[in-house]
């Protein structure tokens, strides 16, 4: 073979492995996580550099040059070595990798200064990058998943053939002399083949693994979304298992409960003959008791209830400013329970005569109850309470209810419609089971409304319901 055609070999060889090398190279950049595809990268790289300088023999074989070159090619082949180890899992030992490295590194530094057979100085570094070969060849032999068997064996040929020419070379003792140069001119053109289908043998070792932990992040999510399913399976029967036991407590409770308030309230107005002061104290304690138990198995039951969606949902149209009327004189006795005054701003008055709601007004009613005998206990002692109603949009309404109270503390924010949960005031002489907004926060969504509050510390607090509008 001439000069020509081994050109023509080396300037092909060199633009096909640029192009596997910026595929390595964009394929690392989509994966980072795959470790052995970056030093992989770096062999593609290294041995590209190296083939686009032999096609310039006159740079390539430069005094002091010629060593830098080798270091080069060496550094590719340890690549190499390393990758196939991390990608096997097999464990480097760190000291003879850099032994191994500052050894060629020694080598080929002082052959820059001291004069060698140029014969010699081949020989050296072909040892040492046959040395990586070898090495590489073992880890790869030692990758255990048998979904690479097919680029495994392809590999490992391949490195087996690089092996089979290096020793060729070193047979001939790199004389390219008259018959010689004909042997080692005809090597050349399978040693470029063999480097370009190595990375591309890499290329698929790499693509395998994306697709085999693909492969696993969907069966993990299959899994989850078995476990999952499993989990809301055994949501609903907790859910009915606590339903029916709710239901059960409760008729078990109250109809033993509603006895003893019943005696107890014969005895309070002394059926059975008069009581002393201290027999009427003991009375009222267990009146009060007894209300108080009564209400929270009430309470229990309707949040059951309301979290099941077993509601019976009597819906009808309702003219929001008619209802608020409706309702504010029932609103009005509870803050004077606990000596505050209610205030009735009439904004509602901006909705057009077709402008509705949909609602249950039972709930309705039983939500403003709630909030306004939440505001009353919680807000300021003979304070001020505002009722509001106003259009927030063209499509819903907003009802208001604001106290002059200490307000909440933003930390709480997160509990306030959470049940049994009093929002950071449990150690307060207050009445209540700790249900009361949970509930309201359910009969609101139940009628496709939505519920929140604004607060400041010492300024009080404004619960807000926005409810859609409808037109006809």
């Amino acid at each position: 073979m001439d000069n020509i055609d081994i050109n023509t070999v080396q300037f092909m060889s060199t633009a096909i492995l640029i192009v596997l090398s910026v595929l390595m190279l964009l394929l690392w950049m989509q994966n980072k996580d795959q470790s052995a595809n970056g030093i992989w990268c770096i062999f593609s790289v290294l041995i590209t550099i190296d083939t686009i300088l032999s096609c310039f023999p006159e740079i390539r074989n430069m005094q002091y040059f010629v060593y830098l070159f080798n270091i080069d090619a060496s550094f590719a082949y340890f690549a190499l070595m390393v990758g196939c180890f991390k990608f096997s899992g097999i464990h480097i030992n760190k000291k003879w990798m850099a032994a191994l490295i500052i050894t060629c590194v020694l080598l080929n530094s002082i052959g820059a200064y001291v004069t060698f057979n140029d014969v010699v100085r081949r020989v050296v570094i072909i040892s040492i990058n046959t040395i990586s070969l070898s090495l590489s060849a073992y880890a790869i032999a030692h990758l255990s998943q048998q979904k690479f068997k097919l680029e495994k064996t392809f590999l490992l040929s391949l490195l087996a053939g690089h092996i089979i020419i290096h020793m060729f070379w070193i047979y001939l003792d790199f004389d390219i002399s008259g018959a010689n140069e004909t042997l080692f001119s005809k090597s050349v053109t399978p040693m470029y083949l063999i480097l370009i289908l190595i990375i591309l043998a890499l290329l698929l070792l790499t693509l395998g693994m994306i697709r085999t932990l693909h492969e696993q992040k969907n069966i993990k999510s299959i899994a989850i979304k078995k476990e999952l399913s499993a989990a809301v399976r055994d949501t609903n029967v907790a859910n009915k298992s606590k339903s029916i036991f709710l239901a059960n407590m409760s008729h078990e409770l109250r109809t033993p409960l509603n006895i003893i308030l019943g005696f107890s309230e014969a005895l309070q107005i002394e059926m059975v003959g008069p009581l002393n002061e201290k027999q009427k104290s003991f009375v009222e304690s267990i009146q009060f008791g007894g209300k108080r138990l009564l209400n929270l198995i009430n309470d229990l039951l309707y949040l059951s209830n309301v979290e099941s969606g077993k509601l019976d949902k009597n819906f009808e149209k309702v003219k929001p400013d008619i209802f608020l009327k409706e309702n504010f004189k029932g609103l009005e006795e509870i803050c004077h329970k606990y000596h505050n005054s209610l205030y009735y701003i009439d904004d509602s008055t901006e909705c057009h005569d077709d402008y509705y709601l949909i609602i249950n007004k039972v709930w309705m009613s039983q939500i403003l109850t709630a909030l306004v005998d939440n505001s009353s206990k919680y807000g300021a002692q003979k304070g001020n309470i505002w009722l509001n109603g106003f259009i927030n949009d063209e499509k819903h309404i907003r009802i208001t209810i604001k106290d002059e109270g200490d307000g909440i503390q933003s930390s709480e924010y997160k509990n306030v419609f959470k049940p049994f949960n009093r929002a950071g005031v449990d150690n307060r002489a207050i009445e209540g089971t700790g249900t009361g907004l949970a509930i309201v926060k359910g009969l609101v969504e139940a009628m496709d409304g939505n519920i929140g509050f604004d607060s400041r510390m010492g300024a009080g607090t404004t619960f807000w319901i926005d409810l859609p509008l409808y037109r006809d």
